[in-house]
């Protein structure tokens, strides 16, 4: 694929991003992606052979960041509440620079959509969730926090904590993304870290 191709195709799926997270996929037609890159329909199709193409390039390209990052951290070196607070990061990081494509997970049925790539999202969200329990397993096997957590539970409160920032988090508020990691990060393990 040419550079100038792919590079088309990467404005195409950002503006399809922001369009489905605004209007909804079934509200948002070909002609208003195009209209939002100033082409015509005709040439959209070019580069995808319909919308659920544009959907399904999206989620195969863009959802995986998450757990892409998180797979980073557990792999990598650092004691194991250091590798919490960075996969808190992490993860409003990665909010924090896709919201759009985040909010369409939280408003679409991709299931209704397509089956496939219902699936191919539930398959990445129970790699990510794998992953936040073998970094909970780990942090209590080296006694950083309490054996009496059920990490299935915490990795729930963690993810869900973080996931409700799309709700309420702006880039302009009072706070950075990174302070309100930081901030979860000190409210989870003051609880659940052994002194």
């Amino acid at each position: 694929m040419t550079t100038k191709r792919a590079d088309k195709q990467t404005r195409i799926l950002d503006v399809a991003t922001a369009l489905f997270s605004e209007r909804g996929y079934a509200a948002t037609r070909m002609q208003d992606i195009a209209d939002g890159l100033g082409m015509k329909a005709g040439s959209l199709y070019y580069y995808f052979e319909s919308k659920e193409a544009v959907l399904v390039a999206i989620v195969g390209e863009r959802v995986g960041l998450a757990v892409s990052m998180l797979e980073r951290i557990v792999e990598g070196p650092g004691e194991s509440l250091d590798q919490i607070r960075l996969a808190i990061a992490g993860h409003l990081d990665v909010f924090d620079r896709h919201a759009d494509l985040y909010r369409i997970f939280q408003s679409e049925r991709l299931d209704a959509i397509s089956e496939e790539l219902g699936s191919r999202v539930d398959e990445l969200g129970r790699r990510y969730e794998e992953l936040w329990v073998k970094l909970i397993e780990r942090a209590q096997s080296a006694g950083s926090i309490r054996p009496d957590v059920d990490p299935w539970v915490l990795m729930k409160g963690i993810v869900g904590m973080c996931n409700s920032t799309l709700f309420w988090f702006t880039l302009d508020g009072r706070y950075s993304s990174s302070e309100v990691a930081e901030t979860f990060a000190d409210m989870i393990l003051a609880g659940i870290a052994i002194d």
